[in-house]
């Protein structure tokens, strides 16, 4: 610690050094192989005729949700097709996260188009459910833990 942070530890008889850094993530491996030491990683799961669809492991919060957004812009490409966002190993998002997905999304309603999310279970679902976006226009919700699949 330096400057005034690091005054007032020792008038507080703290010790006078930064803490050591933690770990990012348990699994520091993304699906594509990549590190993720920034808490989450990107892969494009799939590119087809309808769209880029790109899959999150990880979290997405503050400490990385510009990062995100500006890999999901990396990755897309700026294309002019639909883009869908598969949340299955995404373990956790917060408010940052999601005004990434807002901003994400009015970029897409932009081009005329809807941001889908995909694969959005357990804890990001419940958040996103009481964030309200999930029941908003600006996203295109695809089958979640409280939904069954088309028969």
């Amino acid at each position: 610690m330096n400057g005034a942070l690091g005054q007032l530890a020792g008038r507080l008889g703290l010790p006078n050094e930064s803490p050591p850094k933690e770990e990012a993530m348990s699994n520091p491996q993304s699906p594509s192989g990549r590190e993720a030491g920034n808490g989450y990683s990107l892969a494009q799961a799939s590119l087809n005729g309808h769209g880029v669809a790109l899959a999150i492991s990880g979290e997405i919060d503050i400490a990385n949700a510009q990062a995100f957004t500006d890999e999901v812009h990396a990755l897309f490409n700026g294309a002019n097709s639909e883009l869908t966002l598969d949340f299955q190993n995404c373990v956790f998002i917060d408010s940052a996260g999601i005004r990434a997905l807002v901003v994400l999304a009015h970029e897409q309603q932009a081009r005329g188009r809807t941001l889908k999310l995909s694969g959005v279970t357990g804890e990001p679902e419940r958040v996103l459910r009481l964030s309200g976006l999930l029941d908003s226009d600006l996203l295109e919700e695809g089958l979640t833990s409280n939904q069954n699949p088309p028969t």
